[in-house]
């Protein structure tokens, strides 16, 4: 029994261009026409002549047809895209969940390097971080020096193991966009960086200090505490430290 209809390919038409007027992909007409055509030898490849008898499953989509279809095209196009951006969004989130804030005196590392390196804010003398007895300045994209100089990192690999000569590109990759300096954006433990050399500077260690106060004293496990730390009786500091409350 014959399925379809014939169709009589026009100049200039392809079958690209036949499958979008039809509503279907390349394949799917190819492989329409390809079983049903009456004559194996009437079958295709992926060009097509004028005059040639196109055997397909229905007619040609209305105006309003392809209108519909480009507009359920565009619809789903949007969607994806958009659920693209909420997954890229929500990696970068995911990557930047509980991570320290970089400040002057952070150990950076470069993956061409031998020796870390001290970075130094000059971007700005403005806020500081965790800081109470030394004003460690909040880092920004555009802090590029480092405290030991041009030869920060020791020898490079590049190099041939000659010296470092440290020469960034750009800014400062990957910072923390909703808190900013002077509009500059401040670096995470995740930010990096690029040498033109070759190489890739990353966070070693973000340079804040840790300090634990009564409240986190007193909310520590002493039981875990202990089995980390055996020469450690946190219960003992514990306890002082409640004590000492009272009398400060």
């Amino acid at each position: 029994m014959k399925k379809g209809f014939i169709y009589i390919v026009k100049k200039g038409e392809t079958l690209e261009s036949l499958a979008k007027d039809f509503g279907v992909s390349v394949d799917t007409l190819r492989r329409f026409h390809n079983n049903w055509c009456e004559d194996i030898r009437d079958q295709i490849g992926y060009d097509i002549r004028e005059g040639k008898k196109l055997t397909v499953e229905k007619e040609k989509l209305s105006p309003e047809e392809v209108r519909q279809k480009k507009q359920e095209e565009y619809q789903e196009e949007k969607k994806q895209r958009e659920e693209q951006k909420q997954k890229e969004e929500e990696a970068k989130r995911t990557e930047q969940d509980n991570k320290y804030f970089v400040v002057d005196g952070a150990k950076c590392l470069c993956d061409k390097g031998a020796i870390p390196a001290t970075l130094k804010v000059t971007s700005h003398t403005k806020t500081v971080f965790n800081s109470k007895d030394t004003d460690k300045w909040a880092a920004t994209v555009e802090d590029l020096k480092f405290k030991e100089g041009a030869s920060c990192f020791g020898s490079c690999k590049v190099k041939n193991n000659n010296p470092c000569s440290f020469a960034p590109i750009g800014k400062w990759i990957k910072p923390y966009e909703k808190v900013k300096v002077m509009e500059k954006s401040v670096l995470l433990e995740t930010s990096y960086l690029m040498c033109s050399v070759g190489g890739k500077i990353t966070i070693k260690h973000h340079g804040q200090s840790v300090k634990i106060g009564n409240s986190n004293l007193q909310r520590a496990d002493a039981e875990l505490m202990n089995q980390i730390l055996p020469g450690l009786d946190l219960q003992e500091f514990q306890a002082e430290s409640d004590e000492n409350q009272y009398y400060s």
